[in-house]
Order: structure tokens, then sequence, then C-alpha cells
């Protein structure tokens, strides 16, 4: 599973590529602070400059555009579980969506470097507060907050076939091994058809983080079409929601599903490094059932189908 083989948060460094643990390293990237590395311009002031007079612009719905579709990327976590357990909401995704889109529209470019999107992204997201929305950088002007962006969502989007990406020259390896500036990234015909779509906090501006009925029709649709070609967010999603159908709550009880579950068991065995401990692989197992329970629960709030209240597990719609 490359960078996320492990229970840690581990993400690659957009400025010096180095890998680290988000969850030990709050305040960045090490290598970058033991040698007092400066972030290109200054991290700070590309961001302001980035959210200057471009609130409306970049997160309106965006034009038509002549693309390719998107292709899915297969391997063993998304054939058995879908996405990441760190992916928890749809809305950073699509926010970037639309803001890609209409950086191509505007510029008249096919692709785009990934580190200039990730710059602007953060500077309309840090103008709009959008740090307090779930999912979204929670502070925009720092490495670690930008990292979970790309590598929790952006990256997960581009499996799912919303992105493409490739590096700048040839490699033969893995292109999320690239440093930001070395990464280009465009838009899929399926990327483009979801950012198109109404979006409450973006259109309405209103600080309700659910989908709209237009986006939900159209994301169950497409996650079933996935389901089908091996990406398994849809199949997860829809055991989740029926577990909790049954008068299970999302917290203990969905846990405790996570831990016997023997999908998610046989997902963890294909990277973990503790399998052959059996104590270790349990409590492996234990430290991972709540982050992709919570996941999976944030996304069918998001979806309308579970109350968009903390702690409120109360079915209010279908998948």
């Amino acid at each position: 599973m490359g960078i996320f083989a492990s229970n840690e948060n581990r993400i690659k460094c957009g400025e010096c590529n180095a890998e680290f643990d988000l969850n030990k390293n709050n305040e960045g990237c090490p290598i970058c602070i033991i040698e007092g590395r400066k972030k290109k311009p200054s991290l700070k002031q590309e961001i302001e400059s980035a959210g200057k007079g471009i609130l409306t612009d970049y997160l309106a719905i965006p034009a038509e555009l002549k693309l390719s579709s998107g292709k899915l990327i297969l391997n063993e976590g998304t054939k058995l579980i879908g996405t990441w357990g760190m992916f928890n909401s749809f809305f950073p995704g699509k926010a970037v969506l639309r803001i890609l889109a209409n950086m191509m529209y505007k510029n008249k470019i096919e692709y785009t470097i990934l580190d200039d999107l990730i710059n602007k992204s953060a500077g309309i997201f840090k103008a709009n507060g959008f740090s307090k929305l779930r999912g979204f950088p929670n502070d925009p002007e720092k490495q670690n907050s930008i990292g979970r962006l790309v590598y929790h969502f952006i990256k997960t989007f581009n499996e799912m076939g919303f992105f493409l990406v490739k590096a700048k020259e040839e490699n033969k390896g893995d292109v999320w091994d690239e440093p930001w500036k070395n990464i280009e990234i465009t838009l899929t015909k399926e990327g483009l058809d979801f950012a198109k779509l109404p979006n409450r906090i973006f259109d309405d501006h209103e600080p309700i983080q659910v989908l709209t009925t237009e986006e939900k029709v159209w994301l169950l649709k497409y996650l079933k079409k996935i389901d089908e070609a091996g990406y398994k967010e849809f199949y997860m999603l829809i055991n989740v929601f029926e577990f909790i159908k049954k008068s299970n709550n999302g917290k203990e009880e969905l846990w405790a599903w996570y831990r016997n579950n023997s999908t998610f068991r046989k997902y963890v065995q294909e990277w973990s490094r503790k399998s052959g401990d059996r104590e270790a692989f349990e409590k492996q197992i234990a430290n991972l059932a709540p982050t992709f329970a919570a996941g999976k629960v944030a996304l069918l709030r998001e979806l309308g189908v579970i109350k968009n209240r903390r702690n409120d597990y109360t079915i209010i719609g279908n998948l």
C-alpha cells in the first residue's frame, strides 16, 4: 500500500520529498525543519496572494471542457475496501476539482503543476474559512495540513478516476514519490461532471456538509459503476450502512464490526508487518478500526443517509 502501509499517518513532503509521520511531526517535515529550509517564496505569501479576488471565480460551477475519461487505480486496498481510512469527505476533493477546472478554462491549459494547484487551493480555502469544515486543511499555511489534502483527498480522487496525474519527466516508479513541482495534473470527464453539480457550500454558501440531491444521485451511480469494475467503496459503504440500520451504533459497535470483519482483516494483513505476531496484529486492527469506521460514517452523513449530527446514528435515507 505504499506510503500508507502502516497505522501511521505517513505522507511525502512537497518540498524535499522526504517521507514522515504527520502524527509525530505536527509542525511539518522534520528534515526541512532541521536544515532550516525555506518554503518557496514563503508559503504564507503565496496562499494570501492566491486567495485574493478569486473566491467566486474558482469555486464557481465550471464551464464545459473537452476531457478524457478517467482511469481507476486498483490495488490491494481499493479492491478490498475502497478508499483509505483517512478519506472522510467528498467536499475537499470536489473543491479542488472546481478550482482545477476553472484554472484550465481561464488559462487555456490541459495540465497544471500540482504544486501550483495546491497553493491556489490553499489560498482559496483560507480566504473562505474552510478550515472549520471536515477534511479541509486546518491550517493551509502549514505543510502537514496541505500534505493531508494531497495524500488523503487528491490522491484518492485520482484513484477513483476524477483526476489524471503524471510526472513531468519519464518516471518508472510511483508518480506520488515525485515532489509536487514535478507532478502534472488534469481533470477527467467524470471529475468535471461531478464538479458541475450544485453544492450547498460552494454555490449557496450554506455551511452544511451534506451533498445535494443531484450530487448524491450522481455519486451513488458512479460508486456502483466503479464497484463493478473492482473499486469497492460502495461495497464498504453499504455494509456499514446496513449494520447501523440494524440499530447498531456507529462507534463502539461499529469498531467491533471492523475488528471482526474478514475483508477488513484481509486488507490489513496484505501489508502489515505485524501479521505474523497475533497479539501485535490484533492491537493494530483495534487501532485502525475507529479511523476507518469514522471515515465511512462521515461519508454516509454527507450522502444524507445518516443524520448529520455528532454521535447520532439515526438513519434518515437510503443508499
